[in-house]
Formats: C-alpha cells, structure tokens, sequence
C-alpha cells in the first residue's frame, strides 16, 4: 500500500489534520512497531514539523494510543454489528471476516498495532490495547458459545478452545492479506467463502 500524501497545514481544520497525521503514523508504527518508530519518521513521512506532531499528540505514547483507538475503535463496531449476523452455521462466520477486512480495508496493516510486542506493559496503551483485545475475544467466544451451543451442552473449555482457534485464523488471514497487498476487501471476503464452502462443504 502507498504511504499516505504529505499532509500541509495551510487552511486545513486541525481535525482533518489530526486524521491525516494517524494514517501516516499507523504506518510507521505498522511497519516498525512501537519501540522501532519514531516522531521524527512520522514527521518525515507527513511532510510536517515534528513539533506539530507534539502539540496536538503531546508524546509518542499519546500519537500510538490515537492510532489505537482510531483502529480498534472502527474495527469493534463493525464487528460487533457484524456478529448480530451470526447464526450456529459455519457459514455466517463470513459475517465478522467481512467486517474484518472491511475496516481494515483503508490501512490492513493497522492490525498489527493491536498485537504488537513492543508496545508498553503498562500505562494507557497497554490498558487500550488490553481492553480491545479483549472485547474482541468477547466477540469471539459470543459467536462460538451460540456455534456450540446447537450441538448439546456447551464446555466453557470448549467454548475458549474454539475461540483461540478463530482468533488464530483471523490473525493468518490478515497475515496472508498483507502479504498480498493487491487484493481488496471484497476479494478477501470472496476467498474466505470459497474456502469454508471446500473445507465444511
């Protein structure tokens, strides 16, 4: 994916700009993870004055925890949104890969920021971070508590077993996304159905 336009500050509302700032920095962070990256990169890449980046973000930790909360926030609507699609067919888990690849789609390698090892263990971004990873396994262990639920009584060992294993195949198909830049959402999600369709039949 291209990196995102030089930004400029003339006549631009600083909401605008604040935005313009996040997607150049998600991608630095992407790229190079919290400890690799840095506000002077970031500047370089927007074109902009490195203390611009500090007036509006105060710190890096402030500028990471907005890129955070610009992805993980996007992507939890929709996944929750997603899930109210979900029935007990392996099917109709298309539902969350869409909303998935769908918010990914304008920055797919913003997925790593909520993974990445070298963000702070503890602090605001490592209590974000935390959180989102967290109702994202929520999301995820709903649909595979109402997945098994239709097949007798349910095992919360099970339920945890079969949520980690979702959670692992969403991390590889994101894996694989990145690797394959040229694909878009919709050919993703036209995969993805092609391949539960070979696998369950």
């Amino acid at each position: 994916m291209s990196s995102p336009a030089l930004i400029g500050t003339k006549g631009v509302p600083r909401p605008e700009r604040e935005q313009q700032i996040v997607a150049v920095a998600v991608e630095e962070f992407a790229a190079r993870g919290y400890a690799g990256a840095s506000i002077v990169a970031v500047a370089a890449r927007a074109g902009i004055s490195k203390p611009l980046i500090y007036q509006y973000f105060g710190s890096k930790d402030g500028l990471y925890l907005a890129c955070l909360n610009s992805v993980a926030g996007a992507l939890l609507d929709r996944l929750e949104s997603a899930e109210q699609q979900v029935d007990d067919s392996v099917a109709s888990r298309i539902h969350p890969l869409r909303a998935v690849f769908e918010a990914l789609e304008p920055q797919p390698s913003a997925w790593r920021l909520l993974y990445d090892p070298s963000m702070p263990a503890d602090g605001p971004i490592a209590v974000a971070a935390s959180d989102y990873r967290g109702r994202t396994e929520q999301i995820a262990a709903s649909g595979s508590a109402r997945f098994l639920q239709v097949r007798g009584d349910v095992d919360p060992l099970d339920v945890d077993a079969l949520s980690t294993v979702w959670m692992r195949i969403v991390d590889s198909l994101v894996g694989w996304w990145l690797a394959h830049p040229d694909q878009s959402a919709a050919q993703m999600t036209a995969r993805c159905e092609r391949l539960i369709g070979a696998v369950f039949g």
